[in-house]
């Protein structure tokens, strides 16, 4: 579970920094679309919900928002050095960990 929660984390911070002008210059060539910027933010926002609710489903309503927000804070962390270390290759990083959270989900819920 914490691996689902950790891989959303990091994808959801992908897409909500590369919703920020300086990060998709930094990682993309292309020019900075404000649709585009929206629609990323957004995405980011939905996937934190989505982490959020399927920590509250697991641990339930006492435990389940302390755990999503060690998750969240580490998976923060570990975009940051990402980002930091190497922009370009970060959001490769980024997509296998949401294609390793959308593979866990039927295991974990099963």
């Amino acid at each position: 579970m914490l691996w689902l929660g950790l891989s959303l984390g990091i994808a959801a911070w992908c897409l909500l920094s590369l919703g920020l002008e300086k990060h998709h210059r930094q990682v993309f060539a292309n020019a900075f679309d404000a649709s585009r910027a929206r629609l990323l933010r957004g995405a980011g926002w939905l996937l934190l919900a989505v982490d959020f609710g399927l920590f509250v489903y697991g641990w339930g309503w006492a435990q389940g928002p302390i755990f999503w927000t060690a998750a969240l804070i580490i998976s923060a962390l570990a975009w940051s050095v990402l980002m930091t270390m190497l922009p370009r290759a970060s959001t490769k990083i980024a997509a296998v960990a949401l294609l390793s959270a959308v593979v866990l989900i039927p295991f974990w819920a099963g």
